[in-house]
């Protein structure tokens, strides 16, 4: 039989005990709670720097398309200089640079034409790799972490309807152009250079209306 003592000695440390067990649980779940949310502000951030690669790159296929078809553009900072064959690569109404299902290389780089059903970002494998895209160097630098480069590819869109109907010996109508960009955001390095996780990406569509000169 327990003497009174030892009887207060037990409920003395249950006392105890059972407080602190509380305040380590309670810490417990704060530390959780600021781990999270310190993991969505990061991917938020994270998400913004892919979104602005994204419309960088959108921003530069654009610039890239209106010099190539002599396009008037609202944005000042448009200098890309294609050369002659890049120029003729993009003729919107001769599509020389474009090949049904496949994409471009040389001077028709990043310019992809998927068959009905696919996509143009599949085709490529715009999300995997910069093989058959325009790539961009990145506008963002983290310290200890790594931004892929942003890039884009764009595809030819008929300029009608299915099924639409046209007059016999009508010209030949331009075509459209649906540019597809991406962005990264920043990803951890391992001591190689090498991305330890999967980067949060943004992709970005668009259709542009190249003009066409009067013959």
């Amino acid at each position: 039989m327990l003497s009174r003592p030892a009887k207060a000695h037990g409920f003395s440390m249950i006392a105890v005990v059972g407080p602190l067990l509380i305040i380590g649980l309670l810490m417990l779940t704060a530390l959780h709670l600021s781990q999270d949310h310190l993991r969505r502000a990061t991917l938020a951030a994270d998400r913004a720097v892919a979104l602005r690669e994204a419309e960088s790159a959108l921003t530069a296929a654009e610039c890239e398309i209106a010099i190539a078809t002599d396009t008037p553009y609202r944005s000042e900072d448009c200098r890309a200089a294609p050369d002659a064959a890049r120029i003729a690569a993009l003729n919107p109404v001769t599509l020389s640079g474009f090949a049904p299902g496949a994409c471009g290389e040389g001077a028709a780089r990043g310019l992809c034409w998927p068959l009905q059903g696919e996509s143009a970002a599949a085709l490529a494998q715009l999300a995997r790799s910069d093989a058959h895209a325009i790539a961009l160097a990145p506008s963002h630098a983290v310290t200890g972490r790594k931004t892929l480069a942003a890039r884009y590819v764009i595809e030819p869109i008929p300029d009608a309807l299915p099924g639409q109907w046209m007059h016999a010996g009508a010209p030949r109508r331009p075509w459209l152009f649906r540019i597809t960009a991406i962005g990264f955001g920043p990803a951890s390095v391992d001591a190689d250079g090498n991305a330890e996780d999967t980067p949060v990406n943004v992709m970005l569509q668009t259709v542009y209306r190249p003009r066409v000169a009067e013959p």
